[in-house]
């Protein structure tokens, strides 16, 4: 996954300066940086927007969850990330353990002049109440066992759902009365890898409402990132076309343009608007989201070309693991037609095309084969206790069944690495990206490696 080469990357200035300037302050974090521009896009945009679809809608927003092991600037790219925010009038929050209060509201007695209670009650928001853009730093918290824990990732997957949909507000039943609060939070989850990682993929929801984003950190990596920060020093950065004041004008410009749209189409000035309630509000946004941005006659077809692409890869699978994954694609499905607005937002289109599609197939699908590759790795199938040894059996029998070639002063034996690491994707169900990454962490094990004519070939060690 390379940012850069994304073809919204190549196509958005605005894009690419935003990577470059995230980058120097979380590095080698790309992905997680693009995924940013869209989560605080998604929440700057969205009291004006919504997505139809059928008889109902979805909303901008983008929720995150990035695992990460620890000291590798998940924590860091906030300090950024909430820069942006603050600027492009976005409010923000951090959590890092709270109560049912303190996530969903409290109620507290109105008392009269003299100090006694009037038998009325007054709503104290929580955390989760209201729009903001949340960080839950170190997420696993929310992902410990405990009762606690359980009804917390059950606020949090309410609060995914869309905005205006009634199915986003927060309900807690407390002794005589309820507190309710509608949610509109945007949500950047970072954690360490966890462990029990099949426990939660299959029993927590939230997995199946978020983008989520998984990478490993070799020590070559790491070094990378500590030789790169060593060179920071009295150094200061390059200076580029975009600096951090153009980014904060793009998302207020941003959101003053898809709100004059909405205003306009509306016939009501903004002074209206503002004093307006939230629930007028929300019925005027729905009342004309179908008008706000249409689709050409090409984005269904785009749509469907995309969806066809990601169930091919399910179909290659095992069947266990196709299982499990399947169980991801409708928030795939979701995230197509989210960012594919946000494309079209980009270009400051009001007709959503084809092409928007695609660029937002290009990031989603790459996300998706991400994940694949995580659980692949991550969850054992049927309980199995030998899986490294089972890895690199399966390696060898992958090596054993592909065509021998001598290179000239090595001898013969060698078989191309793309040849074997085919057949082990044949032989074991997985994924590209996996099998390449269990070849480069384990196949020193085994084999011996050589480049030749642009080719790069194993032998199995003690062959020659």
């Amino acid at each position: 996954m390379e940012p850069k080469n994304y073809t919204a990357v190549q196509k958005h200035d605005i894009l690419n300066a935003y990577l470059h300037h995230f980058s120097l302050t979380s590095m080698k974090n790309e992905v997680p940086g693009l995924l940013s521009f869209f989560f605080v896009q998604g929440q700057a945009i969205l009291p004006y927007i919504r997505i139809p679809t059928g008889d109902t809608h979805l909303d901008p927003r983008v929720h995150v969850f990035w695992i990460q092991p620890s000291r590798t600037g998940k924590s860091i790219a906030w300090n950024f990330i909430s820069d942006i925010c603050e600027h492009a009038e976005v409010p923000i929050e951090l959590f890092a353990s709270g109560t049912d209060a303190g996530l969903i509201g409290s109620t507290e007695a109105v008392m009269d002049g003299d100090g006694k209670p009037t038998g009325e009650y007054e709503t104290i928001d929580g955390l989760l109440a209201g729009r903001k853009a949340i960080n839950f730093d170190e997420g696993s918290i929310i992902l410990n066992p405990g009762k606690h824990s359980q009804e917390t990732v059950l606020y949090l997957q309410t609060a995914c759902n869309p905005v205006g949909s009634g199915n986003n507000t927060l309900v807690k039943h407390m002794k005589g009365n309820k507190v309710e609060a509608e949610s509109s939070v945007s949500m950047w989850i970072t954690t360490y890898p966890p462990k029990g990682v099949k426990e939660y993929v299959l029993t927590k929801g939230i997995f199946q409402r978020v983008l989520l984003y998984w990478k490993h950190w070799d020590m070559d990596e790491r070094q990378g990132v500590s030789m790169k920060r060593l060179s920071t020093f009295y150094r200061k950065p390059v200076t580029t076309e975009y600096s951090r004041e153009d980014l904060y004008e793009y998302f207020r410009e941003t959101q003053k343009w898809v709100r004059d749209k909405l205003l306009n189409l509306a016939e009501i000035r903004f002074s209206v608007w503002d004093e307006m309630h939230k629930d007028e509000k929300e019925e005027l946004v729905q009342s004309h989201m179908w008008d706000m941005f249409t689709a050409d006659e090409n984005y269904e077809i785009a749509l469907h070309q995309a969806s066809e692409e990601v169930y091919d890869l399910l179909r290659d699978m095992d069947p266990s693991m196709s299982e499990i994954v399947a169980s991801f694609t409708p928030a795939i499905e979701n995230y197509l037609g989210i960012f594919s607005l946000h494309m079209a937002v980009l270009e400051r289109s009001e007709v959503i095309q084809a092409h928007h599609v695609d660029m937002a197939h290009e990031i989603l699908l790459d996300l998706f084969i991400n994940l694949i590759s995580w659980l692949e790795d991550s969850v054992e199938i049927g309980g199995n206790k030998n899986k490294e040894q089972k890895l690199l059996n399966d390696m060898v029998s992958a090596y054993n069944v592909c065509q021998q070639y001598e290179i000239e002063g090595m001898g013969d034996g060698w078989r191309r690495k793309q040849n074997v690491v085919a057949a082990y994707m044949t032989a074991t169900g997985l994924s590209k990206s996996s099998a390449e990454r269990h070849f480069k962490d384990f196949g020193s094990k085994l084999f011996s490696g050589k480049k030749s004519g642009g080719r790069i070939y194993l032998r199995r060690k003690g062959d020659a």
